[in-house]
């Protein structure tokens, strides 16, 4: 079956050449990500920084470029845009590594005055510290939009105009493999940063001429199989443009705008609690780890385990479409979410409330590598589950969409809710942090407790009433297919 369903998709040109933008995205997608983790977390208390970076930076330049991405999508069609965005953003980590880090001391402020600031208004001292750091803080920024768009949004939207409703809900499963099998590939790149004493011109030599290959995969699919085209000009004649806003109720109004709408919420609760369980986990690396370098090395090893994962997890995601319902594949994540999720926050209360390894040898020095790597596997069951399950399932349902509200559906859906489900996540820990005078996320974890129970019951509550929806939206390739 495995074998069969690979054949059928390299056979066809057009599918290959999806299946190598996807690969090659990935790869992208990771380098990216591991480069911005060891930039944040190799400052002093750098983890703690990372919900005031997404809360009150990241948050508003999302809604920015989400705004940006639909008006010149309209403008430009998908190809140009895929590359004004793209090379747009990269255009910050070519001047982060080649201008602004040989200079950093020059362009921060000074060590002493930014602590003179945190001693007198303690209650904003995080906010002194991503100013002290903030080329840093924004290439954190950056490399968190540009993975978005060039992977999450952008690749999916070129992959659903590409293919067909049939073709998408035939092969998605198999792509998500695909997707699986770049994670492990970028743990190489990431590895050759860590051992570099410049990360950062190692991240160039594999970003440029990554970034460029996937734009011109962009355009050779647009050459041959045509993408969406840049949108007429109106005449004096046409009707005015309802803009984005007006179309984004009307999507609401038609027969699937509840799914769409339950989708959102799902990712809302899904990057809400991985939020949670990500900071915490990040804070308790950073606190064994102090360099640049060890936290590359790290996070390669981190991005192995969690492909090898995803690879499995995939295998079994196309048996399960096959033989199942796309329902029955969206229910694993929340599922595997909640569960690993709250185990992680349960194990760290005994330190919360105040009991050292005197007290739970549990937690001692000697078993803490051990436990570090069991909380990695933890996140990585649960990324690996949303990546091999729940984003083929829901892309399957997208796929189905006009094109005017596929469009709107990723940028609501995966733009806008699942960044929104993210920075909310950082808000309440910033919030939390500034008003309890905690040095770390750490030490407020029943609270967080709390709220990582509130959302996984919002979860559970938006997929159980995707279940109606499941009952009109079947789809045929799930099923075996009959022997010939």
């Amino acid at each position: 079956m495995f074998t069969h369903a690979a054949f059928s998709l390299l056979q066809k040109p057009k599918l290959a050449i999806i299946s190598l933008l996807s690969v090659l995205s990935v790869v992208c997608f990771h380098v990216a990500v591991g480069m911005r983790e060891s930039v944040i977390l190799s400052i002093t208390n750098g983890a703690s920084f990372i919900p005031f970076v997404k809360s009150y930076v990241t948050l508003p330049c999302t809604f920015l470029v989400g705004a940006l991405y639909l008006s010149i999508q309209r403008r430009l069609g998908t190809a140009r845009t895929y590359a004004t965005i793209n090379f747009g953003l990269l255009t910050y980590f070519v001047l982060f590594t080649l201008v602004i880090m040989p200079n950093y001391a020059a362009w921060t402020p000074s060590e002493t005055l930014i602590q003179s600031y945190q001693h007198q208004y303690p209650l904003f001292r995080f906010f002194f510290g991503i100013i002290a750091h903030w080329p840093s803080a924004l290439f954190y920024v950056f490399a968190e939009i540009w993975s978005i768009y060039i992977f999450i949004i952008l690749f999916w939207q070129v992959a659903s105009e590409t293919l067909s409703s049939s073709e998408a809900s035939k092969h998605y499963p198999f792509v998500s493999f695909l997707i699986s099998i770049g994670t492990t590939l970028a743990s190489f790149p990431v590895q050759q940063m860590g051992k570099s004493l410049s990360p950062g011109h190692v991240l160039l030599a594999y970003l440029l001429p990554l970034s460029l290959s996937v734009t011109a995969i962009v355009f050779f699919l647009d050459y041959h199989w045509g993408l969406e085209k840049a949108s007429k000009k109106l005449t004096p004649s046409s009707t005015e443009d309802p803009g984005f806003f007006t179309k984004a109720k009307r999507l609401f109004d038609n027969s699937l705008s509840q799914e769409v709408l339950r989708i959102a919420i799902c990712l809302f609760s899904f990057n809400f609690l991985a939020c949670l369980f990500e900071n915490c986990f990040w804070t308790r690396v950073s606190h064994q780890l102090s360099s640049q370098q060890e936290i590359l090395d790290f996070y390669s090893h981190y991005i192995l385990m969690k492909g090898l994962l995803s690879m499995a997890a995939s295998i079994v995601n196309i048996y399960l479409l096959r033989h199942t319902s796309w329902f029955f594949v969206l229910k694993i994540t929340p599922v595997v979410c909640i569960v690993t999720i709250h185990l992680f926050l349960l194990c760290h209360l005994p330190q919360s409330w105040g009991l050292n390894s005197h007290h739970m040898s549990f937690f001692s020095s000697a078993s803490s590598e051990i436990l570090t790597w069991c909380f990695a596997f933890a996140l990585v069951l649960t990324y690996a589950s949303k990546f091999s399950f729940f984003d083929p399932a829901k892309e399957i349902l997208i796929a189905a969409l006009p094109s005017e509200e596929r469009r709107i559906s990723k940028v609501f859906a995966d733009g806008i809710s699942g960044r929104a489900g993210k920075i909310t996540g950082s808000v309440v820990q910033s919030l939390l942090l500034s008003f309890t005078h905690a040095e770390s996320v750490l030490d407020i974890m029943p609270l967080l407790l709390l709220f990582a129970a509130s959302s996984s019951v919002l979860f559970a509550s938006a997929i159980r009433k995707l279940q109606a929806s499941s009952k009109r939206y079947i789809v045929p390739s799930a099923l075996p297919e009959k022997a010939t």
